[in-house]
């Protein structure tokens, strides 16, 4: 999707970049898994160009992040997450948190992520795969591991 090449880096960060690293479409992303479905209401949010919009909507249901939808009883359609787009929810939500703590802006808005049944704030961290035990963010480490041929 992006005008960058990312297709010679061969690196996982770089392939997720290719796909939701051009301009609006992380926030694009971000609006549709809160909630957002209908192309006006997504417009209205971010500002965007109409085509720019319509671009950036056509190439994340190719990409497999989103199914259009026509509503029930009209001619206009509606955007969902897949399961890929939803596997991009850490994802975002560590940004917001980053963003959140980086911004220095007190005064704007802010994001709260909470439990749905308890409303119990919750964060996104680092944590042992096999036990779900919390992981301290500076006691891990991460290497690039090449591919076996």
């Amino acid at each position: 999707m992006t005008t960058r090449n990312y297709h010679r880096q061969d690196c996982p960060i770089a392939f997720a970049l290719s796909i939701v690293g051009d301009q609006w479409t992380v926030l694009l992303i971000r609006d549709v898994l809160s909630g957002v479905r209908r192309f006006e209401e997504l417009q209205k949010r971010l500002g965007v160009s109409r085509n720019l919009l319509t671009r950036r909507l056509k190439q994340l249901v190719t990409d497999g992040l989103l199914i259009r939808r026509q509503m029930p009883g009209s001619r206009r359609h509606a955007y969902w997450p897949t399961p890929k787009c939803m596997a991009l929810r850490p994802a975002i939500l560590a940004l917001a948190e980053w963003g959140q703590s980086w911004r220095g802006d007190a005064e704007g808005s802010r994001v709260e992520i909470t439990e749905t049944h308890s409303g119990k704030a919750v964060g996104v961290r680092f944590c042992r795969l096999e036990d779900g035990q919390e992981v301290n963010p500076e006691k891990i480490s991460v290497e690039r591991v090449a591919r076996s041929r």
